[in-house]
């Protein structure tokens, strides 16, 4: 096991999940549905992975618990996720396999606030199991939200599996860098056309 580790995010660094969000607001739509809301601008972006620190708050006034509406919004978020990925319309950036070279120096792994069962697929349905040694999602309950990034709850958990040694965390926003901070990581931004590094080439050979 090596001593230095590298840490992805997992959207907008290693899937390309954000440059049209239809499928997000297809899921939502289906969410409030169910839940009985109107489907406004203003309700679907109460329910986007951004404000998921207030989720308690931002959903008071639905007409159901916020434990339900939490899991009825997570149950089409992952649904429709998933079957973008198989549908190939959710791939891996095509500078993914770059990681490859990365192997003989440093031990790679994943960390996202996506649910645990997303970022477990992306890993196996692309088969890069023989590329990251671990990788680390948020739960399904409402609960987990108090997990996520910048939590530090992640970095236990794959340092339990990963060991002690230097960390670095690439990520593509200020809470990414908010959480490497507070886990005592090294960090990186790839934003691909934003701050930092634009593309896994460049930064591969940073690192190398």
């Amino acid at each position: 096991m090596k001593k230095e580790k590298i840490i992805f995010d997992l959207d907008g660094v290693l899937l390309d999940s954000e440059g049209d969000l239809e499928w997000l607001d297809r899921a939502i739509r289906k969410a409030l549905k169910e839940i009985g809301v109107p489907t406004t601008r203003k309700n679907i972006e109460k329910l986007y992975p951004g404000g998921l620190s207030n989720f308690r708050e931002l959903v008071a006034h639905f007409p159901v618990p916020p434990e339900e509406a939490w899991q009825i919004r997570d149950k089409y978020y992952v649904r429709e996720k998933l079957k973008m990925i198989e549908e190939g319309k959710l791939k891996p950036f095509s500078d993914v396999e770059q990681l490859y070279k990365l192997k003989k120096s440093y031990s790679l792994g994943v960390i996202s606030n996506s649910p645990a069962v997303i970022v477990d697929h992306f890993v196996k349905y692309y088969e890069f199991e023989d590329l990251f040694q671990d990788w680390v999602g948020r739960g399904s309950e409402l609960a987990d939200l108090e997990k996520i990034k910048p939590s530090t709850h992640f970095f236990r958990e794959i340092r339990a599996e990963m060991g002690q040694g230097k960390y670095t965390y690439i990520g593509d926003r200020k809470s990414d860098k908010e959480f490497a901070k507070n886990s005592g990581m090294e960090f990186i931004y790839l934003a691909r056309g934003g701050k930092g590094f634009d593309n896994l080439i460049d930064l591969v050979s940073h690192l190398l």
